[in-house]
């Protein structure tokens, strides 16, 4: 089959600029009762590092060390546990835990839990205070499919606050996080959104938030999705997303549900163990470093045709560059990796015989791109 494109236009903006690109390595296979860390943190700029996991087990935090090995495991004693799915500091001792995993957008009871002087406390358990909230915007448990942006995974501490962002499970997924600010201490609190940030449109997989964390040396933010993070910097106050932001992609694809800040630009990510497909349960290092490169791209397009698809597909990239080490890969609606190819030319045929009708994405990276964008592909015989 051959496909005619008639005409294509393109806005490419080249610029002499700075951005960011990121080292990435595997520093350790955390503990086993670790291996579903959905929460980071480290109060000695990462000499050790507390965690939690996210439900089914006791109220307790784990300290563990570069080599995944637990050195601590402090119990909270006065509290309970339904799901627990971020944890943060204020950069002075005090640790906060959210239990505000609300997967079917209908939870009545969300909490976060105080821990103060926890680099300080030495006996094997610890008492809490208590922050209970709601969501002032939120009417119906659970709301309709396309409003169910109320399940939150992602918090960080700044400027006396907790801020909250979510993780969309909206149907059409509308790729919106949800910013809440409350007071970090303890009371009950009934909050509306502040801000919303659109991460992308899709597969949710890849654009949902499941951590934060803050540099509150310099002031940036990161959101963390499976596979990229968001990066927000030079903004005023708490309007983290009226400043600068950056995303970067990340160099696997895992259940990623942690981040948190060390020290030189340094951050720290662990990701859950999946039993089915034997990855994750480990602990990364990431390093951010300021680049300037004259050949960077801010914004860019291909095409993909036909679209639907039936036995071939072309893809058209205008910008490419034999030394730019690109890739598209393709993912399945669930997010799972299908296809991975080198790109090193304008024009490449994929053949998509042994692709079952359904919808797909397609991803485009390379080094000298600051934003990755993904297109959706309809596969139909």
């Amino acid at each position: 089959m051959k496909f005619k494109i008639i005409s294509i236009v393109f806005v490419l903006i080249s610029y002499q600029a700075q951005t960011q690109t990121s080292s990435w390595k595997q520093i350790c296979v955390l503990d086993q009762a670790m291996s579903h860390s959905s929460g980071l943190l480290t109060l000695n700029h990462g000499e050790t590092f507390w965690t939690q996991v996210d439900n089914g087990s006791p109220a307790e935090i784990f300290e563990f060390d570069k080599n995944g090995i637990i050195l601590r495991t402090l119990k909270i004693e006065n509290v309970s546990k339904m799901d627990w799915e971020d944890i943060t500091h204020d950069g002075k001792g005090t640790i906060f835990i959210g239990d505000f995993g609300n997967n079917n957008n209908n939870r009545k009871d969300l909490k976060i839990y105080i821990l103060k002087n926890v680099d300080q406390h030495l006996a094997e358990t610890i008492s809490a205070e208590t922050i209970v909230f709601s969501y002032a915007d939120q009417k119906d448990f659970p709301p309709a499919a396309p409003y169910r942006n109320y399940d939150m995974e992602a918090m960080v501490w700044f400027q006396d606050s907790l801020h909250l962002f979510s993780k969309n499970r909206t149907d059409p997924f509308s790729g919106y996080t949800y910013q809440y600010a409350i007071p970090a201490k303890s009371g009950s609190y009934n909050v509306n959104p502040m801000d919303r940030f659109k991460t992308g449109d899709g597969p949710m997989l890849f654009f949902w938030i499941t951590a934060a964390a803050m540099d509150l040396e310099k002031n940036n933010l990161i959101l963390l999705s499976h596979d990229r993070i968001w990066k927000f910097s030079d903004f005023n106050g708490s309007q983290f997303f009226q400043g600068k932001s950056n995303m970067i992609q990340l160099p696997s694809y895992t259940q990623k549900e942690a981040i948190c800040y060390a020290k030189d630009n340094t951050w720290y990510i662990t990701d859950e163990y999946n039993s089915t497909i034997r990855l994750g349960g480990n602990l990364y290092e990431m390093k951010l470093e300021t680049v300037a490169n004259e050949n960077l791209v801010e914004d860019f397009e291909f095409v993909v045709s036909p679209n639907p698809a039936q036995q071939l597909l072309d893809i058209i990239i205008p910008n490419v560059s034999e030394n730019n080490n690109e890739k598209i890969k393709l993912y399945d609606a669930m997010g799972k990796l299908i296809m991975s190819l080198a790109i090193n030319k304008i024009r490449t045929t994929v053949p998509l015989q042994n692709l079952a009708n359904g919808i797909y994405f397609i991803n485009r990276s390379s080094k000298f791109i600051k934003n990755c964008k993904t297109k959706k592909l309809i596969i139909q015989k």
